[in-house]
């Protein structure tokens, strides 16, 4: 049934998106002849890039899955700022328009108008997404500084976060090896990796060994810590929504022992502590709405730091930073996450400072601080508008 309304759902803006081109394209080219050719050929060309990322949701995962999936994220970036631009255009031109017509005897704007209209906002999507996607592969280094005071922390240390890899049909091998050569160069005491380090599909990232090669190149002094995210189960989605509900939402069995293959510690719902680092206690949060492996909630925060020294720093690491107002009264001292991408896409971006708990940065909830990294990867289509890809570095001192 979900399935079927969110089939339902993609129908209709696919549907409105088409009769908003048609209508434009109508206006802007001759009603036969050439025009005819024209309007049917743009028509067709779009209707192609709609139907990809369907197909990619449809189809069982496979080659053929992957295919659609990859290049329907592509054409969705495309389709995001062609089809919106024009919605947006048409809407504010529609007074001036009526008054054009009122004036000139009920004769519409000149059709090259509605051409160039087509052609220029054709143009502007695909600058954008190239745009977007260099910004997509160009990982940044993002500091921040806190004081051992603040934290109650009896040494400095450095930690490096990462979080929202999104390995999958769109990622490219350099631009993990470009974030790991980024890592090194910190010298960090720990990395922390928040969740999503694929998207929905193990089987999606191809080759299991090359990119634990890679990723099991990153280098610290006492560790990398994990936990998982809300798309690292095997479940199927279109337009970036699942229609499998959480208590089905499994995890490919593989996936625990390609983290170990990478040299990374995972932790779910459970502790860990560095003694080396003052005795700095690490606890690693199951993923929120997907906590995976049949599990429906994962376990109360309060119960998973019950024995926990209340005098010993605690760092939470968790995938959604989420509840954060309550940290504080539960002894966390620093809590690190990630899970929003800080909007990704314009004007996602925009939306998600306006609405999240903490979209992004670095925050003061009472006594906790909290940092939530934009994420290295992407979801969807390959590319970042407004916000950047990034590693966070975490300066105790």
């Amino acid at each position: 049934m979900k399935l079927a309304i969110m089939t339902a759902a993609y129908a209709a803006v696919f549907a409105a998106a088409m009769a908003l081109l048609y209508g434009t394209a109508k206006q802007g080219t001759p009603t036969a002849g050439k025009g005819r050719v024209l309007r049917i050929t743009l028509m067709s060309v779009c209707a192609v890039m709609w139907a990809f990322p369907l197909a990619g949701a449809l189809i069982p995962d496979g080659p053929l899955c992957w295919f659609f999936q990859r290049w329907g994220n592509v054409f969705l970036g495309f389709l995001l700022y062609y089809s919106g631009a024009l919605l947006l255009i048409r809407l504010c031109l529609a007074l001036p328009c009526a008054l054009y017509r009122k004036r000139h005897g009920g004769r519409s704007l000149p059709r090259q108008v509605h051409a160039w209209l087509l052609a220029v906002l054709a143009v502007f999507s695909l600058g954008v997404n190239l745009l977007g996607y260099a910004a997509a592969h160009d990982v940044k280094v993002t500091r921040y500084e806190l004081s051992v005071r603040e934290l109650g922390i009896d040494r400095p240390m450095r930690l490096v976060l990462i979080a929202d890899l999104h390995i999958g049909v769109n990622s490219t091998p350099g631009m993990y090896e470009d974030m790991v050569r980024l890592i090194n160069e910190q010298e960090a005491d720990l990395v922390l990796v928040a969740g999503d380090i694929v998207t929905s599909s193990f089987g999606a990232m191809g080759d299991p060994e090359r990119w634990a090669d890679v990723l099991g190149g990153i280098r610290s002094h006492f560790g990398t810590y994990v936990v998982y995210g809300n798309h690292d189960v095997n479940e199927p989605l279109l337009g970036g929504f699942t229609y499998v509900g959480a208590e089905n939402a499994h995890r490919d069995p593989a996936m625990p022992g390609f983290l170990e293959d990478c040299g990374w510690k995972l932790l779910q719902d459970e502790t860990a502590t560095v003694p080396e680092l003052g005795g700095l206690c690490i606890a690693g949060r199951r993923d929120l709405s997907r906590p995976g492996d049949g599990v429906k909630s994962r376990e109360d925060l309060s119960v998973l730091l019950a024995e926990i020294d209340p005098s010993a720093p605690i760092l939470l690491l968790q995938h959604e930073p989420a509840e954060l107002e309550a940290l504080d009264a539960l002894g966390v001292d620093l809590a690190v996450g990630g899970h929003t991408h800080d909007g990704q896409i314009f004007p996602g971006n925009v939306i998600t400072r306006m609405l999240a708990e903490q979209s992004c940065g670095m925050k003061q909830w009472g006594d906790c601080w909290s940092v939530v990294t934009s994420g290295v990867g992407y979801f969807g289509p390959p590319i970042r508008v407004g916000t950047v890809s990034e590693i966070a570095v975490i300066d105790i001192r």
